[in-house]
This record gives structure tokens, sequence and C-alpha cells, in this order.
């Protein structure tokens, strides 16, 4: 089957989206069917386009048996709105321009956000009447609403207007979570057309180690009781809580907050670290996949946390090699969210309110005070991720969607 997929990060991209949309295309390859990719040059994180993709408008490589097709795109100088909105048309266009170049494709994977790849997808769906699968990984125009950073009332309403127009014209819709399930059938989404499939472990590439490795002696943490979260930095993590609690045990020499990544919300933290002076905050950039078993082996415990208006509407993939890793949770999240169920399901880690500062602060020193727990804790995690959310097992869901999507355009 000819399966083409929209969406703007790819590998050597390492933002969350990206190396699960590399890891789905490749398996779809090594499954046998023809994948073709249409993404953006890689330039999330960097101010401008990386040199080997400059001077065409569209780049073409052959990757594990993926057709990737890299698209112009603008880049912009920051992350304010209406930069990134440019950013995201930019390869709104340019993917309709690829993918019409794409022949004999019978379905079409849009992974959103943003919520213009849908469109994108659309458009290319009327020639050959190809069925659109939409992947939404975030609710647009929900999310960025509720965190501000889409405050104009008349684009609000033209993305709400976009969502209902794109829902209704999918052949499916897949979300991460019942809770986002609901949120689609609260909008009128019929209950046959949205599919729960969650997102997944490398369990392969993800296993636990030592705790004591290079990476914790190259970067001076050895002796410490590390706290990381590693993974986008985008204003829905609402990494101030961090940096909050950070200040609350700065005396505690003994505590390290390892904040590791790039995102739309990093230059502000970074800032806001520096002005209240925190000895015991570290930002690093995002590391090499080679390097990310070791990083995540290398935390005591590792920090997953949600903006609290959020719950239903976001699941932080970083969660599931977390878990892969071996190593205990500490969600800071909103009571009814994904997150807390899992973690209370699988009994991998501790869950606190959302953006506490003092409850998050004493729950790692309790948790520094119980290595012994941290350890159960860990190993409970790997044993659900093999259980529920291996690679392959997940991927094979959206094999036989999409074949069954297809199927339906050729009968």
């Amino acid at each position: 089957m000819r399966i083409l997929i929209l969406h703007m990060r790819y590998h050597p991209d390492l933002t969350g989206t990206a190396p699960l949309v590399t890891d789905l295309a490749m398996k779809l390859a090594a499954m046998g069917d023809e994948v073709t990719v249409i993404t953006s040059m890689p330039h999330y994180g960097r101010k401008q386009i990386a040199s080997k993709y400059r001077g065409r408008a569209i780049h073409r490589e052959k990757i594990s048996g993926v057709d990737v097709r890299r698209t112009f795109v603008y880049v912009p100088p920051n992350h304010k709105g209406l930069y990134r909105g440019i950013n995201y048309l930019s390869y709104t266009f340019m993917s309709i321009v690829s993918g019409i170049l794409v022949e004999g494709v019978d379905a079409i994977l849009c992974v959103n956000p943003p919520i213009t790849i849908g469109f994108s997808g659309w458009i290319l769906s009327l020639s050959q009447r190809i069925p659109v699968v939409l992947n939404i990984q975030d609710v647009w125009p929900d999310c960025i609403a509720i965190i501000g950073q889409l405050r104009s009332r008349l684009l609000y309403r033209l993305f709400k207007h976009l969502e209902k127009f794109l829902y209704e014209r999918a052949a499916k819709v897949t979300v991460l979570s019942e809770g986002m399930r609901q949120n689609l059938e609260d909008k009128g989404v019929k209950n046959t057309k949205i599919a729960v499939i969650p997102n997944w472990a490398d369990l392969d590439a993800v296993v636990p180690m030592a705790k004591n490795n290079g990476f914790r002696t190259m970067h001076g943490l050895d002796g410490r009781f590390v706290a990381m979260f590693a993974g986008n930095i985008g204003f829905i993590s609402v990494l101030d809580t961090v940096l909050d609690a950070a200040r609350i045990v700065k005396d505690r020499s003994d505590i390290q907050f390892l904040i590791v990544g790039e995102g739309n919300a990093k230059a502000a933290l970074v800032k806001k670290a520096n002005e209240l002076v925190l000895p015991n905050v570290r930002f690093m950039p995002t590391q090499a996949a080679a390097v990310l078993p070791e990083m995540l082996a290398a935390a005591d415990v590792s920090l997953v946390t949600l903006d609290r208006r959020l719950g239903q509407l976001n699941v932080p993939s970083k969660t599931y090699n977390i878990m892969a890793s071996g190593r205990p949770v500490l969600a800071s999240v909103p009571a009814d969210s994904e997150i807390a169920r899992l973690v209370k399901e699988a009994t991998c880690g501790v869950t606190v309110p959302p953006e506490d500062p003092p409850v998050l602060a004493e729950a790692i020193v309790k948790m520094q005070d119980d290595p012994n727990k941290l350890e159960r804790l860990g190993k409970n995690g790997r044993r659900y991720v093999e259980k529920h959310y291996a690679k392959d097992k997940v991927i094979l869901q959206y094999r036989e969607l999409l074949h069954e999507v297809g199927t339906q355009k050729k009968s």
C-alpha cells in the first residue's frame, strides 16, 4: 500500500513528534508499505535551515526505505505568534506543492499540530479521492488558546471552523487517550470515526542502564540527586513550576535540576533561572538519539509537567521512554489527565498537583530519601510499557487502520 505522511518534523529533528513520525514511517516501510513523508527542511531550534538542505525548494532523499521529501519553509527569527504562523503556513503551502507530485497514494496520514497540516491533506485528497487519517497529538486550537498563544478571536474562530471542517472530511481521526476522544465527541465527531492509539516507547533503543554512567561523569553529576526534564520545552509544560521548586531547595547542593531540550518557552526560562540565581538548575540542548538511553538512565527521577488546564488535551509522549529507561516518573499533572492515570495504573512514580512548586519540591526531597522505592517504581514502569506500549505493537495498529481506509478507497 502507498502511504503519504505529512508532518513538519522528521529525522534529524529531535523534538517529541519527529522521532515518533520517523519511527512510524520506517516501520511501515519495513513492513512492506511504500511510504512517502513530506516534511520541512530541518530547522527546529535553529536560526536557519541546515546548510545541507539550502538552495532548493524541495529536497528528496531515501532513508531506511522511506521516500523523504523536505520542503523549504520560512524560519522564524523568534517564537512570537506571527512568525510561527508564517512558518506553519509556508509548510502548508509547500507540502501541497510537493504532495501533488506523489502519485498512486492509497491513504494520507496528517500528524497535527499544526492543524493546517490537515488542510494540506484535504487538498491533496481531492484529485484522487484519497482517504485522510488525522492524527491528533495536541487538540488545536484548544491547547494554544488555553495557554495564551492564540489571542486573536478572529483566528480562533477560523481555526475552530477549520477543525470542524477537517473532522467532517477525515476518514478516521486518531487520538492519544480517552479524554481526547471525549473532547472530539463533544464537538460532534462520531464515535465510530475516532480511534484511540497511544504513542509508544522504543524498547530496543531505550533500555535500563546503570545510573552512574558516562553521561553523569561527563556533565559533573556524580554524587547528585538528578531531577531531569527532557523533551520539548513548550509553554504547555509550565516549567516555571520546576524553576520555582528549584528555588525552594536551592540550598540543597546535593539536588540538581537538569532541563534538556529546545522549544518556544526555553529563552524565557533561561532568563528567569538567571534572574533567580539558581545554582541547582542547568539547561542543556537536545541530545543526540544515541545519547538518549544513557541520559535517561542518569536521572534519579524524571519530570513530566503539564498545564493544569490541559489534562484532557495533551499526553506528553516523553513519559513512555522514561518508563522504558527504568526510572521513576514524577508527574506534576492534572488529576484527570492520561499521565496521572498511567502513573497510578503502572505504579511507576508519583503524581502531584500541577503548578504547585512547594509540593513538587517536597516530593523530590521525599523521593531522594527512599532509593529502594525509586528502584521498584522504575522496574514497574519498564514492565508496564513492555506490555502495553511497545513500538511494534502500537505501529501495527496504525498500519491496520491505514490499510482499512486505503482498502475502502479501492473498493
